[in-house]
């Protein structure tokens, strides 16, 4: 054997023993991330085939509680939305889950399933919206229905109106035993077109802020129940199953509710502060910041008076048009997921990715896991200048199926509410910063 060649064998078993002292020196948690970020998922025979956003088949069961109906009290509007979420296995994404949402209460009304994803690879676009971006979204467009109903009391016509939201969220750190999720700040900034006064304008901006039920839930604290369960067996119904979405574009009776913008928008008004600082290392993942935006316009359809639009961006650089809708009447079926079911879904869908995360990084082993929700809404003298809006509780479930021991899936559980940045949102109270804008100026 030459001599060189002996070297160059030497070079790559000294590298080799070098690479391996390494990946053992690592916490177990990055290792776990390291494979779960890297290695390809499962590839499957047969796909089910998903729209983005759709109608349920049928009206949720929940398996860990009875979903309760809100009390109805004349001029009160109290409204329960249930979340069910399921992951969804495919080979191109580790993230890729459904939710499925309804509003409690409703003879024959069976809510709406929404496909979110946070796996995408670099130059790819996934298979729907994250999480937040739901969630934000939920906010923006409850916020403009606010809006519209607090001028329609006053009785005042308004030309246009948008809302743009911006929500920054933080890790601090991610891996270690205390790291935290948070949502630190929420931007808001109302855009009014009309001939009415700035002081009109003044009234009907408090008052919508007064009923903005999903801005109530995460400026104050929210009550919070959380449950594990663990290997009850109810996993015949609602199951991780493999899946795929063929085309961003969901289309239900003719309505095109989510599709991929053609050019990346931004806001107006909203001004951006974390800068995207690329490809990260673990350091700067487990206390990682982003934002996410939505902005919510009418669509001016005289019919459906709360059709919104929402413009929304994603982890990934592109961003999403889908449309949210509301009930008008006991009777009255939406044509799009209403913004409480959005907000309702992107917390479950939310707490999800945290499960995911946190079994990959303690190296789980599991069969299957949901998260089952309920929150509670309640708003009160809806036809009057004294409009309030409130999130009484959060009903949360994590579903388990695992023969882990149980001090290794109670610090799964509990690592999963602390890193969740929805739940954290809601659990404490957020700063608010919040401007409104009539015909280009600033209303103080």
């Amino acid at each position: 054997m030459k001599k060189g060649y002996k070297i160059s064998i030497a070079i790559v078993i000294a590298a080799a023993v070098i690479a391996v002292i390494f990946w053992f020196s690592m916490p177990s948690e990055q290792r776990h991330m390291i494979s779960f970020m890297t290695l390809n998922g499962d590839s499957y025979d047969n796909y089910q085939e998903y729209q983005v956003i759709d109608r349920n088949d049928k009206a949720l069961v929940p398996t860990s509680f009875e979903p309760d109906v809100a009390d109805t009290i004349a001029g009160n509007n109290n409204r329960n939305v249930v979340a069910i979420t399921e992951m969804v296995k495919n080979e191109n994404s580790k993230m890729m889950k459904k939710a499925m949402v309804q509003a409690t209460g409703i003879d024959d009304y069976t809510g709406w399933h929404l496909i979110a994803d946070e796996g995408a690879k670099k130059g790819a676009n996934p298979f729907g919206p994250s999480p937040l971006s739901y969630y934000t979204s939920g906010l923006a467009a409850n916020l403009h229905t606010q809006i519209l109903k607090a001028a329609e009391v006053k009785g005042v016509e308004l030309d246009n109106v948008k809302v743009e939201i911006l929500n920054k969220f933080r890790w601090n750190e991610m891996m270690s035993p205390e790291g935290a999720g948070f949502l630190d700040v929420t931007t808001t900034n109302i855009i009014i077109k009309s001939k009415v006064s700035k002081e009109l304008i003044g009234e009907i901006k408090k008052m919508a802020l007064n009923s903005w039920t999903a801005g109530e839930a995460i400026r104050n604290e929210t009550v919070i129940e959380p449950t594990l369960i663990v290997n009850n067996n109810d996993f015949e119904d609602y199951h991780a199953t493999s899946g795929t979405t063929l085309s961003e574009i969901s289309i239900v009776d003719g309505l095109k509710l989510s599709s991929i913008t053609k050019v990346s928008i931004k806001p107006e008004y909203l001004k951006p502060v974390v800068k995207d600082e690329g490809d990260i290392g673990f350091d700067a993942l487990a206390n990682m910041e982003f934002e996410i935006f939505a902005i919510s316009e009418s669509t001016e359809n005289s019919d459906r008076p709360y059709l919104n639009k929402i413009t929304l961006s994603t982890p990934s650089s592109e961003t999403w048009e889908i449309y949210a809708d509301e009930f008008m009447g006991a009777n009255d079926r939406p044509v799009a997921p209403t913004s409480l079911e959005y907000f309702t879904a992107g917390t479950a869908l939310c707490l999800t990715s945290q499960t995911t995360l946190v079994s990959a990084m303690m190296g789980l082993d599991y069969n299957d896991y949901r998260i089952e929700n309920q929150m509670d809404y309640r708003q009160e003298a809806i036809d009057s200048t004294n409009m309030a809006s409130y999130t009484d509780t959060v009903h949360s479930y994590i579903i388990i199926e695992s023969n882990e021991s149980q001090e290794r899936l109670k610090t799964f559980y509990n690592k999963s509410l602390s890193l969740c940045f929805a739940g954290e949102g809601l659990k404490n109270a957020t700063d608010m910063n919040t401007n409104c804008y009539l015909n280009g100026e600033l209303v103080k």
